[in-house]
């Protein structure tokens, strides 16, 4: 038993980095830094929740009273943005909210490797279009609105928007 705490511990560690790492397939710099900002606000956030619990929950037994803890409201949620296509999906989203005195909370040219998927870190309640295609180029684009409190994964499908001729030979 003492032999596998050792690997318990080390793969517990290895799942929380990977949990909290940014994501790789960003490739817009700013897009990436804003990702690692809504991960520093949310782990700031938890940090807070969690010291308030222990705080109150010490008040309650030193004055014998009962618990009360709220824990703050959620700000931040997990999409998973899905690739099911054999190609690699390009994709950004816009939307209207502001995240600093002059940005918008905007992730712009996220890339997904074929049949893989990515965890975008997301304000919650907040409007998104998302444009996406197989290709980089913006003329051929799909696009999807989703309020982020509605939507936990997105499959991202391309559409037919060339239905080739199919004359009589």
């Amino acid at each position: 038993m003492h032999k596998l705490l050792p690997y318990s511990i080390l793969f517990i560690l290895f799942i929380l980095i990977q949990s909290c790492s940014t994501p790789k397939y960003f490739h817009d710099e700013s897009s990436y830094e804003r990702q690692k900002e809504l991960h520093g606000c949310r782990s700031g956030n938890i940090f807070c929740d969690v010291a308030s619990g222990i705080g109150s929950i010490f008040m309650s037994a030193m004055l014998e009273t009962e618990v009360e803890f709220y824990p703050s409201e959620q700000q931040f949620k997990k999409i998973n943005l899905i690739n099911p296509t054999n190609d690699t999906m390009y994709v950004n989203m816009l939307t209207d909210l502001i995240w600093d005195k002059e940005d918008y909370c905007d992730f712009m040219d996220i890339r997904i490797p074929p049949k893989l998927n990515c965890k975008v870190l997301v304000p919650v309640e907040a409007n998104y279009n998302l444009y996406y295609s197989t290709t980089p180029q913006s003329d051929d684009d799909d696009m999807l609105e989703i309020f982020t409190s509605d939507v936990k994964r997105i499959s991202l499908h391309p559409q037919l928007h060339n239905i080739a001729d199919t004359s009589k030979y």
